[in-house]
């Protein structure tokens, strides 16, 4: 989605953040974040199934598609394992 920029997961990781209520809100936003990725990735996958017929080219397209997804889905889905740490932490506390 055109609203999601480059690197913006690093927005919402903040060092000083150390109750759960937030460490929940920001698990939901890394994870609405992660759906928004794994749409347009649909979306884009669909097109090109929709759109193309030969299917070296299709199968290339893809290929770089979900590279491409992977990349971009990465730094969230650690950062979602950062704050699952966290809030381990913290409930043992």
């Amino acid at each position: 989605m055109a609203h999601l920029k480059r690197n913006n997961y690093k927005e919402l990781y903040r060092k000083d953040c150390t109750d759960s209520p937030s460490i929940d809100s920001m698990m939901r936003e890394v994870l609405h974040m992660i759906g928004n990725i794994d749409f347009e990735y649909q979306v884009q996958l669909d097109s090109v199934e929709k759109n193309m017929s030969d299917h070296e080219l299709k199968d290339y397209i893809k290929r770089k598609i979900e590279a491409a997804h992977r990349e971009k889905r990465a730094p969230y889905v650690e950062l979602l394992a950062q704050l699952r740490q966290r809030q381990h932490r913290l409930s043992l506390n």
